[in-house]
């Protein structure tokens, strides 16, 4: 669903045409492309050269852009504030895991942190109040993030929250990828026992 943000509908619709053109395709489908053309009308007019509609395209873009930094920003933030953790972090000692598990004082949840070097970060103490088991579902699960890569899918998604950050359904799209991810690990956790 995120993917489908950076790709513009015009190239959808130019490889459906081109595939149009190579395969036997049924009649109900060749209607699309002028059922399309109305979709981009509106884009066509902007890009007509009017004295007008620059002045409205460049306060348009000027707008886009203020948000664009602004996520920017906040992502940088952040991402220093990780840094600093991960820095600040003692190595937690867990035979066999396939990457670094620290823990940090000022954390509260378990997390996978992390695209090239992922870590797994602990709050502090964390692991002194629980039983075997319990640490064992708790790597289980962020292990569970590593292996279906969603760190990965996480920060291309917020590559999308950055450039269409006027767009709702984009942020509605990130909040149900987060509770989906966090489900299936969850899930992988119970189908280990």
């Amino acid at each position: 669903a995120s993917l489908k943000f950076l790709l513009p509908f015009t190239l959808l619709a130019m490889a459906g045409e081109k595939l149009a053109q190579q395969l036997p395709v049924s009649r109900a489908i060749l209607v699309i492309p002028a059922a399309a053309e109305r979709f981009s009308a509106p884009a066509q007019a902007l890009a007509a050269p009017h004295a007008q509609g620059a002045d409205v395209f460049l306060v348009l873009l000027g707008i886009w852009l203020l948000g664009l930094g602004a996520i920017l920003a906040l992502r940088a933030a952040r991402w220093w504030k990780l840094r600093a953790m991960i820095t600040a972090a003692h190595d937690v000692p867990v035979p066999g895991a396939p990457v670094a598990i620290k823990s940090s004082a000022s954390l509260l949840e378990p997390g996978l942190v992390g695209v090239f070097k992922p870590v797994v970060l602990l709050p502090q103490g964390l692991m002194g109040h629980l039983s075997d088991s319990e640490r064992d579902a708790i790597l289980a699960h962020e292990l569970g993030h590593l292996r279906r890569r969603d760190n990965v899918t996480a920060a291309i998604h917020m590559a999308v929250e950055a450039l269409f950050w006027f767009y709702p359904p984009v942020w509605l799209i990130g909040a149900r990828l987060i509770a989906e991810r966090e489900r299936a690990c969850d899930e992988t956790v119970l189908a280990q026992g």
